[in-house]
């Protein structure tokens, strides 16, 4: 998987189910793949081995990636809003109910 491919599904697995780890792992999760600091950078910050860090961030990433396989929040998402933009783009934005309906959706789209 392309890093960058890599990175927008553990900020989404984040975004999902992040409340589900420890505060130490958010912690370290979000540096890691938010803020992009090395796992030096971590263990110094907090004070801990980088090999801890090593371990707390794949503990981190098999605990969201379980949640998702086993919930499936993120699939769903994606479904209903790739299920929304279809609806979009079939309305006809010529016909002024279906352009008011378009913009609401548009709306809601961008939200999401």
């Amino acid at each position: 998987m392309v890093e960058i491919e890599k990175k927008f599904k553990m900020c989404m697995l984040a975004d999902f189910y992040g409340n589900m780890l420890t505060e130490k792992q958010k912690a370290i999760f979000s540096s890691y793949w938010e803020k992009d600091c090395s796992l030096f950078e971590i263990a110094e910050e907090l004070g801990i081995t980088r090999q801890a860090v090593h371990d707390s961030l794949n503990k981190a990433q098999i605990i969201l990636q379980d949640l998702e396989d086993r919930c499936g929040f993120i699939k769903k998402y994606q479904e209903n809003k790739a299920e929304l933009i279809n609806v979009y783009n079939s309305l006809d934005k010529s016909d002024k109910l279906q352009y008011n309906i378009a913009k609401q959706i548009e709306s809601i789209i961008n939200k999401l």
